[in-house]
């Protein structure tokens, strides 16, 4: 039996890897284990350059979105960056 190959679209791809981008922020704002090791850090760097790229996809994506997916990354946008900010100002608290 013969299976027919599916091309992937970009936006296809973009997508996967704008929820990899919001899963990796969420990760090194240490609000998500490492899969890898079961442990949660803080890399703050890390994360901002995420949240960057993920706004970036997003904006890429928008236009070939439902309005609904369109309000729901922009709502983990938004929450990842509040996020931030909070986790940033504890940071520069404690140093």
């Amino acid at each position: 039996m013969e299976q027919s190959a599916q091309r992937t679209d970009v936006y296809t791809l973009l997508r996967y890897t704008l929820d990899l981008y919001i899963a990796g922020a969420w990760q090194w704002m240490g609000f998500l284990p490492d899969p890898a090791t079961g442990k949660t850090q803080v890399a703050l760097e890390e994360a901002q350059i995420a949240i960057d790229c993920a706004d970036f996809l997003a904006g890429k994506l928008k236009p070939r979105l439902e309005p609904e997916m369109q309000r729901e990354y922009e709502r983990q946008l938004r929450d990842l960056k509040l996020n931030f900010l909070m986790k940033q100002n504890e940071s520069r608290m404690e140093a």
